[in-house]
């Protein structure tokens, strides 16, 4: 029943753009949605659990539903395809310059259409849908995600930082599914205690989809990533990819983290790879499997909470404030108790009390003693609880996240995107004047504040905001492939032939074969994502060949994640799939984007970050793309050979536009853009270029997040210098790395109040830059890079504290011997320290020992007397100090 009230709610808000786009029959069509409206609350939420429209009948109007959308965006890609016409001085075309009966006709046949589907259900008054919930947006906060209420840290911190056996030993925490073991293991390995001990670090997720090469490639990169990218570690033959592994843990104490490893057999494929000189370096596992406890030297069976924990950690849980309420703080301890110590069911059940009143807490609890009745299958109630309670419009953005693979991090952003290409995110009521991308955000942490998904933080500087990825618990990402499949939501595919498939389908690529679709039921998909599970990328792991997509003309989604195009071609038949509104091609080697590509006259997303290896041709076909809200351009990328820049002036209605390169496309364009939201450009020494970025960025009303980067600009004139002065001065910027000579007026004459970020490379400033910068108070991150400051001393003083700074690297200051802290108030939240290549500097600020939040401290190519030294002073810190010669 959920994907037919999907379908139906998609609809609806298909039906809010028509309302838009219409004129005078603005009418007609708000009442279509009033009808759509009246069905679902009325007819599909009321009538859940109602057997009477079981069976067949979902199907039945799943399939009128789909009917519908295809009728409203022909109607919307009619009037596109005609506005583009008329744009190109084309005379429109007669089947859209037809007459208002005629219109008007159109508008009936889909009352009908409508009515039929009423007809279908049974009409109950009862009831309300709830799917128009209010959610009062505010900054998520993480870190009550990571808190866990047990004491068993401290005794794995002690297994971990004994120092006897020097030899390389391995801890098993080992526990049910829900038991907190993974969180365990993060507190473990992000403890400052811990850290500080240790060289290096690495973690790697196991799961059930055991991949050893990626794994170790992981290993790598998290233990050798200042030196080797990403593309460099997939490129290397397996023996080379071992004898870099054991290059990077030579002489080093590593830790390294598997987490959720399945079996004895996985276990022992990857032992090889770990060396030993036996200098104290641990390997910590997680896992369900009680074999470990022959195979490693320590082995910890990761407990079931006490009643006191329960009750704290359900308090935090469901919003920390029920002391306020006896009466729910008495129902509140019962319930706790109801969930027998078991975190993961502390948790659910807690996120889903979040804001309920004192009757919605009996009935919670009357809910839990009637289901109660096993141990058995207690777990699987209290996840189909807590699933039962999330609103109506939460259910299938919860269950599309099971539709990403298991046991690797999901993209929020992109997450975000799909929802939206779906259908999912409602534009009404409070959400009225708000973007698609700022509600599908506020969906989000909804999951995230009921506890339904993990956030995957940088532990070495926390989010301010937006989250990158998230990741699922094992017992929530059976509930949603549970439920996915329940529904008929959507189906994961890992054989080459493909049989009774839903609206959607994840195809995973890790066979030689070719994948079949079934042709008859490409009427009936919606979405389709590609996952390549392969995380060699190896070329003998890929399939010949796509399936032809000709037939299904109905695909709103197609998503391919990391699939490698130079031996595997685009399926035939993408160019048909007219009513496409997300195409993503991100993480994949695709040598061109061709005019075939650009038959879309809905596409919404259009997502071209293809690896960093692969610098893509485009052809100058975007403009046809006029529906366009959000392109994401490759890091890397060039135009089809001839002189004209890319144009997108067309493409009105953008709100993200990522990585513009204002050398292959026209920056003039910029300024047609007035809907822009989000906006990251690249200017290679251009002063015009320039001047015209920093004033689309001032003219820009709506703008959320801007950065620009700044390559080959030396300002030695005084035209030049005037042009980086007013980006500086730009309040619309947030974010600035720019690379080129600037002297020392600039900082004195201004900077933007709204800057979170800079980079400042070769910039030669004569005069301390740090009593200027240190006064954003916004600034989170900076960066002073080969001999962005050229003399021997750099101050720091309360004065200009850097308020809000996280991050700060100073690297190849070839002249800086002193860096002085004065003051108490410095850099209060500062988490992550780099120095690198300043060989003349004798030694890191006492005075650092002062900042309660710094986490680490990466030195790197420095003399051996300065790593000396920092090991002396961190021992007077907390953060714990990683060095690399």
């Amino acid at each position: 029943m959920m994907t037919t009230v999907s379908a139906v709610s998609t609809v609806g808000e298909k039906l809010n753009n028509l309302v838009v786009a219409e004129g005078v029959f603005h009418d007609e069509v708000v009442q279509l949605r009033s009808d759509l409206d009246y069905l679902i609350e009325n007819c599909l939420v009321s009538n859940q659990s109602d057997s009477s429209i079981s069976g067949d009948v979902p199907k039945q109007v799943r399939q009128l539903a789909y009917e519908i959308e295809d009728a409203v965006e022909s109607y919307s890609a009619a009037g596109q395809a005609a506005a583009a016409a008329e744009s190109r001085g084309v005379f429109r075309c007669r089947l859209w310059k037809r007459s208002t009966a005629a219109r008007r006709e159109d508008l009936s046949v889909l009352k009908m259409r409508i009515d039929e589907v009423k007809n279908i259900l049974t009409i109950r008054s009862s009831g309300g849908g709830g799917g128009g919930a209010h959610y009062e947006r505010r900054v998520p906060d993480y870190r009550a995600s990571l808190i866990v209420p047990m004491t068993d840290a401290s005794d794995v911190k002690n297994i971990l930082l004994d120092g006897r056996p020097n030899q390389l030993s391995v801890t098993a925490l080992v526990g049910m599914p829900g038991l907190g073991k993974t969180t365990l293991a993060r507190l473990c390995y992000n403890d400052p205690t811990v850290t500080k001990n240790f060289d290096i670090r690495a973690w790697a997720t196991v799961g059930i989809e055991f991949q050893a090469r990626g794994i170790l490639e992981t290993i790598l990169f998290c233990l050798a990533s200042s030196d080797l990218s990403r593309d460099e570690i997939s490129g290397m033959e397996t023996m080379e990819l071992i004898n870099q592994l054991h290059k990077a843990q030579k002489e080093k104490i590593y830790l390294i983290v598997l987490d959720d490893i399945r079996s004895v057999d996985d276990w022992n494929t990857l032992r090889f790879a770990f060396r030993d000189d036996r200098n104290g370096s641990r390997i910590l596992l997680t896992t369900r499997v009680m074999e470990f406890r022959k195979l490693t030297r320590f082995i910890y069976p990761v407990r079931f909470m006490d009643r006191d924990e329960s009750y704290q950690f359900f308090k935090l849980k469901s919003g920390g404030l029920l002391d306020d309420d006896p009466e729910i703080e008495k129902i509140a301890m019962r319930i706790a108790k109801s969930c027998r110590g078991l975190p993961i069911a502390t948790t659910i059940i807690g996120g889903a009390m979040r804001t309920k009143n004192l009757e919605e807490w009996e009935r919670m609890e009357q809910m839990l003693r009637d289901n109660m009745y096993s141990s058995d299958d207690r777990m699987q109630r209290i996840l189909d609880i807590g699933y039962n309670q999330l609103p109506l419009h939460l259910k299938p953005c919860f269950l599309y996240l099971g539709y990403f693979p298991p046991s690797q991090p999901i993209p929020v952003e992109k997450l975000c995107l799909l929802w939206m290409a779906e259908g999912f995110i409602s534009i009404r009521g409070s959400n009225i004047g708000k973007s698609q991308m700022e509600v599908a955000e506020e969906y989000f942490d909804e999951l995230f504040d009921r506890s339904m998904v993990s956030v995957a933080v940088n532990e070495e500087v926390p989010p301010s905001a937006r989250f990158q990825s998230c990741t699922l618990d094992d017992s929530i990402r059976d509930l949603c492939i549970k439920k996915g499949e329940e529904e008929d939501f959507f189906k994961v595919e890992r054989e080459n032939i493909t049989r009774n498939l839903t609206g959607r389908v994840a195809l995973c690529l890790n066979t030689d074969d070719i994948i079949h679709l079934n042709v008859s039921e490409g009427k009936d998909i919606r979405s389709i994502l590609f996952y390549d599970m392969d995380e060699s990328h190896s070329k003998q792991a890929r399939p010949r060949e796509f399936p032809d997509l000709t037939e299904f003309r109905r695909t709103r989604v197609l998503d391919f994640d990391e699939v490698d195009f130079r031996v595997t071609k685009l399926p035939r038949g993408v160019e048909k799939l007219t009513y496409l509104r997300h195409l993503s091609f991100r993480g994949c080697y695709l040598h061109e984007f061709t005019s075939s590509l650009s038959n879309f006259p809905l596409l919404e997303t259009l997502d071209l970050r293809v690896r960093v290896s692969c610098v893509m041709t485009i052809q100058n076909v975007l403009t046809k793309l006029s529906s366009l809200k959000h392109l994401y351009f490759p890091l890397n990328f060039r135009c089809d050979g001839t002189e004209d820049k890319l144009k997108l002036d067309t493409l009105t209605k953008l709100q993200v536009l990522e990585n513009f390169n204002a050398c292959m496309c026209d920056v003039n364009d910029l300024l047609q853009l007035e809907s822009l939201r989000v906006l990251t450009v690249s200017v290679d020494g251009n002063n015009t270029d320039l001047k015209k970025t920093t004033s689309c960025l001032n003219k820009n009303k709506f703008l959320r997040h801007s950065s620009v980067v700044v390559k080959n600009f030396d300002s030695y004139t005084k035209e030049r210098l005037s042009v980086v002065a007013a980006l500086l001065k730009c309040n619309a910027l947030h974010g600035l790395n720019i690379e080129g000579y600037l002297g020392v007026t600039l900082l004195h004459e201004g900077i933007g109040s709204n800057f979170t970020s800079m980079v400042f490379n070769g910039s030669e400033f004569s005069e301390d830059p740090m009593p200027i910068l240190g006064k954003l108070r916004n600034l989170r991150s900076l960066v002073l890079r080969n001999d962005a400051f050229v003399a021997t001393k750099m101050v720091c003083s309360d004065e200009s504290g850097f308020p809000q700074l996280t991050s700060l690297e100073i690297s190849t200051l070839r002249l800086l011997e002193k860096w002085e802290v004065r003051g108490e108030v410095f850099m209060p939240r500062l988490a992550v320290l780099t120095i690198e290549k300043c060989d003349k500097l004798e030694e890191i600020p006492l005075g650092l020992s002062k900042i309660q939040t710094l986490r680490k401290i990466n030195v790197r190519s420095m003399p051996k007397e300065f790593q000396d030294k920092v090991k002396e002073t961190t021992n007077k810190l907390m953060a714990p100090f990683s060095y690399e010669y």
